[in-house]
């Protein structure tokens, strides 16, 4: 599927409209993809022609027709789907003979077949400040020392937490966020995090937020049908933090288990087993900035660390045990059909991996309360039709050091020099798994999972 790239002139006080233009069943469709309150964005930086720029601006376009083409319609088998598009850019000579490294990167990311190329960007007004905004905040960008994505999710915070306590006196830590007006869950997770770390680090913290979503509609005012999968998602927040970053370096903090993405089972290769910070990507991600000219170095303190191993190691702890639950870890969120267990919980469904994640660290924190999550992981009576088959499959599986080690290479392109340090890592957090299901579990879990 061809998809094009229309950039119109900005209205007043917006940034531009990206119309994504594809034909479908011989109709033509524009849906338009849009940054809202982008000022906020705009008053940090004024820059529109910059190589990081147009990173910032391909990186919208590829979370854009990711979100635009559902997998149902419009892939080969189920999942892979064929995605041509011409991504405007100021930089046109930079820009040329890179195709190949950001098809490389989005074909693994996403899963699909990528044709890439780029053209000069139009010479168009992209955005309108409001000439009539009576508080304007400023910045001392000379302050910032670090440069940190901020999610809402409990990795973000420790991340946060950790950096925030190296800083001096006279220094700064900037804050990047984003997220889905469509899915606006994470900005109430990100506004109650930032009260609590600004009351508790106050004058430490700047934070610049983006707001981008796709329409539901098309411009004719007709429902479109998309992809609920956001698996571009770190593409962009890593777009929007390196054209923020006035320093050299980008943290982007996730735990190993999460990043690596172990498939529970050989048939979750693929369309289960997501791969939005895995180190394939972040490798070729730096590759590309590299060979763009640009000098951030994007890094995950967190790579070889379990969740639990980040949550019992945060820099402090008193704070993070008193704030930790208004963080957000669920892959399910606001989808009521996985909270029917425990209808009072609106945030963590506790049945998806990354609720049994966060579930098995607190655990390893002794801090997991299944009334929080309900108890349906730990208290099933039997295994039904959900995750819990692969994963007390995966749990009871026997697997040494040296199978983890070709399992990952198999899954994921995973550097040799750090193939042991992967595995190992790995294997901590199937330990720490099953330690909540040893500690919490009924009788039929621990049956199942072969425990005494």
């Amino acid at each position: 599927m061809r998809v094009n790239i229309v950039i119109d002139n900005a209205d007043y006080g917006k940034f531009s409209d990206l119309q994504l233009c594809y034909t479908d069943n011989g109709v033509n469709r524009q849906v338009p993809l849009s940054f809202l309150g982008y000022e906020r964005v705009f008053d940090f930086t004024t820059d529109f022609t910059s190589v990081k720029f147009d990173f910032f601006l391909v990186s919208a376009i590829v979370y854009g027709v990711d979100n635009l083409l559902s997998r149902a319609k419009y892939s080969n088998d189920g999942w892979t789907r064929d995605i041509e598009v011409e991504f405007p850019v100021n930089n046109l000579a930079v820009w040329s003979g890179k195709e190949e490294k950001l098809k490389q990167i989005l074909d693994f990311l996403t899963g699909d077949n990528w044709q890439i190329s780029f053209r000069e960007i139009e010479d168009i007004d992209l955005f309108q400040p409001r000439t009539n905004r009576r508080k304007i905040p400023r910045y001392e960008k000379d302050t910032i020392t670090s440069v940190s994505l901020f999610s809402g999710g409990l990795d973000s915070l420790i991340g946060v937490i950790d950096e925030l306590e190296k800083l001096s006196n006279n220094e700064r830590i900037l804050l990047v966020s984003h997220f889905d007006s469509k899915s606006p869950g994470p900005n109430g997770d990100q506004r109650t995090l930032l009260r609590h770390l600004m009351t508790q680090y106050p004058n430490k913290i700047y934070w610049v937020q983006s707001k981008l979503a796709l329409s539901r509609k098309n411009i004719d005012g007709n429902r479109v049908t998309i992809e609920n999968n956001y698996r571009s998602r770190s593409l962009f927040f890593i777009g929007l933090g390196c054209y923020l970053s006035p320093i050299d370096e980008l943290i982007i903090p996730e735990n190993g288990t999460i990043s690596i993405n172990y498939p529970l089972t050989p048939s979750r290769v693929s369309s289960l087993s997501t791969r939005t910070t895995h180190p394939y990507v972040l490798k070729n991600t730096q590759e590309l900035l590299t060979e763009l000219g640009l000098a951030t170095l994007i890094h995950n303190p967190y790579t070889y660390k379990t969740k639990g191993e980040m949550f019992v190691e945060c820099a402090n702890q008193t704070f993070l045990q008193n704030i930790y639950q208004d963080s957000v870890s669920c892959g399910k969120r606001g989808r009521r059909q996985f909270h029917f267990d425990n209808p009072n919980e609106k945030h963590n469904c506790g049945r998806c991996m990354p609720c049994i994640y966060r579930r098995a660290a607190l655990n390893k924190a002794g801090l997991d309360d299944e009334n929080h999550y309900g108890n349906f992981i730990t208290k099933v009576p039997s295994l039904g039709n959900n995750d819990l088959p692969a994963l007390f499959s995966y749990l009871k599986r026997n697997i040494p050091l040296e199978k983890m080690k070709r399992d990952l290479l198999v899954n994921g392109n995973i550097n040799i020099a750090s193939l042991t340090d992967y595995a190992e890592m790995v294997l901590r957090s199937k330990a720490e798994v099953l330690q909540l299901f040893n500690d919490k579990g009924n009788r039929f879990v621990k049956s199942e999972l072969g425990i005494r």
